[in-house]
């Protein structure tokens, strides 16, 4: 996938917490502590935990299930499942896509009792589906989502490896290699914990879906698209429990200290746009005063001088995040502190506040805000050729509150503002929106790919949220930690400010979790890097929930 830029997030919040609260005075007339906002629940163990719970505790515990575990981790990591941008499309060219054949052939290896127990579907020839299916129809079933490609390595970084990129090798702590944290580790612990249920004859009321795209990283079009639209078909829309994908896990707030679980229930929207500027070529010995490349320039300089306007709107979870925390927080927080988080929501001079110091850090100021980056500029030939076609592609992340309509609408906006300036036709979506009389060239404004809104919030109360949370806390707090926490494990809600495979699944179910709950940091694992890892433990960890929270939903309680 790409950055969770949520984990930092989290330590960032601290410049807002301790910045100067005098201005806050306006707001400090009521104050509104409503543990309802983030409730804490107990934690919940599966019904047969009691009686018999040496399989969680091997996970987490045994050094002989550890080096089996490595050896599968290992395994996947070695097999080269890459992909890059412009790939064609699999029935296009198939040989484009061979490699992910030696990948199926690794998981038939390693889990054979899994494609013994359930059916087994490919999507598209590589995508894979998994059907362990439920005594109990009337149940919907748990979809299990990750992929199965990887982003490419480098050539130029080969020799900056500690391990080669594609050995696996586990040096007792992590175990290294491209996939090792994205997301081969959430593959195979997915994996790990079905095989150990069928192993012990486990008869689930509810079905097990299982999902594995093959395009992830270059935008799930072939993969996660395809098998969006098969579990569609073959079950309905509306039809699945819950969708767990990857995303963040459980991350040290640097407020109050405390361990807290953090799983995404929103994704940022998508825009790429591109932008063509045509204007008469010739020889570069008797150029115009200004050139395609040199209007180009000043357009992506523009756009960067433009910012968008941050909005932190109640539907945004990084709001329900922070409101989490000072709901949770005990005497870590001030009163004024509580207040301005608590009241942002309604509250415009608490919201302007607050989004005052967290758009001061370029990582915090992105997850209420759209992000605009020009990546990708070309034109011209030759060195003595006035080029006739320069191109600028610029990628945002729209903000939760905004529409992609909003987006294109201000960025035609900027082109037709310079155009006016040296007088040039525009042309966007297909249809003329400024013309001239004697145009010195034109604008031509098109999407790039695929747009995407930002996707329909999850839920952060009910039982799908709440059997969530106590899962976590089990596995986390009793397991993990051997009770040893000091304070209840609070589960709050956050966002995801890249996107996931989830963006095709949203008609199965409104409840979609992107989150891998292990203890680990997601910057020390160098995800798209070099030495790209994983700390071992929090491969255990994310397979021992697993395991539990399959057990632990497995009845109409859940629901």
């Amino acid at each position: 996938m790409k950055v969770y830029v949520f984990s930092a997030t989290v330590a960032l919040l601290a410049v807002f917490f301790f910045t100067n609260f005098v201005s806050y005075v306006k707001i400090l007339l009521q104050l509104t502590s409503d543990a309802s906002l983030c409730p804490v629940f107990d934690s919940r163990a599966p019904p047969r935990f009691a009686t018999d719970n040496s399989t969680v505790l091997r996970i987490l515990n045994s050094d002989a299930y550890r080096m089996e575990s490595v050896k599968k981790l290992s395994s996947a990591v070695r097999v080269d499942t890459q992909v890059t941008d412009n790939l064609p499309d699999v029935a296009e060219a198939p040989e484009k896509w061979e490699h992910f054949a030696q990948f199926h052939e690794y998981l038939e290896q390693h889990f054979p009792r899994i494609y013994e127990a359930c059916d087994v579907f490919k999507v598209n020839t590589w995508g894979l589906v998994f059907h362990w299916k439920g005594a109990d129809s009337s149940l919907k079933p748990l979809l299990l989502a990750a992929h199965q490609d990887v982003v490419p390595v480098q050539k130029d970084t080969l020799n900056d490896w500690t391990y080669p990129p594609f050995d696996g090798h586990y040096d007792g702590k992590y175990v290294y290699g491209r996939g090792a944290s994205d997301c081969k580790n959430s593959l195979v612990a997915v994996m790990e914990a079905l095989d150990l249920l069928i192993s012990e004859n486990y008869a689930p009321q509810r079905g097990v879906l299982v999902a594995f795209g093959f395009d992830e990283e270059i935008s799930g079009t072939r993969g996660a698209s395809t098998i969006a639209a098969f579990l569609e078909d073959k079950f309905g829309k509306d039809s699945v429990y819950a969708i767990i994908d990857e995303g963040p896990g459980l991350l040290q707030d640097a407020v109050t200290g405390n361990l807290v679980a953090a799983p995404a229930t929103g994704e940022k929207g998508y825009a790429d746009i591109r932008v063509d500027l045509f204007m008469k070529g010739g020889h570069s010995s008797i150029p115009p005063d200004h050139g395609a490349i040199g209007i180009m320039g000043e357009l992506a300089y523009n756009i960067e001088q433009d910012q968008y306007s941050p909005l932190l709107t109640d539907e945004n979870p990084l709001l329900q995040y922070m409101q989490c925390l000072a709901v949770n927080s005990g005497d870590k927080m001030s009163k004024l502190q509580k207040k301005a988080i608590l009241r942002a929501g309604f509250d415009k001079v608490a919201n302007s506040k607050v989004v005052k110091v967290l758009s001061q850090n370029s990582l915090t100021k992105y997850l209420i805000k759209t992000s605009q980056a020009a990546d990708v500029i070309h034109g011209g030939e030759k060195a003595n050729a006035l080029p006739e076609d320069v191109a600028l592609v610029v990628n945002h992340r729209v903000a939760i509150g905004t529409t992609v309509a909003e987006v294109q609408d201000h960025f035609v906006s900027r082109v037709v503002s310079l155009a006016k300036k040296y007088g040039m036709d525009v042309e966007a979506f297909g249809k003329p929106v400024f013309k001239t009389k004697e145009p010195a060239g034109s604008f031509s404004v098109s999407t790039f790919g695929t747009d995407l809104e930002y996707a329909p919030v999850t839920p952060s109360k009910g039982k799908v949220w709440e059997y969530l949370a106590s899962t976590t806390r089990h596995v986390f707090e009793d397991l993990v930690l051997n009770n040893t926490l000091g304070y209840p494990l609070v589960t709050a809600p956050c966002l995801m400010p890249a996107n996931t495979d989830t963006r095709y699944y949203w008609n199965l179910t409104k409840n979609i979790f992107r989150y891998s709950p292990m203890i680990v940091d997601m910057f020390e694992n160098n995800i798209h890097s070099v030495d790209e890892k994983i700390l071992f433990d929090g491969h255990l960890q994310l397979t021992a929930w697993y395991y539990e929270y399959i057990q632990n939903v497995d009845s109409k309680h859940a629901e």
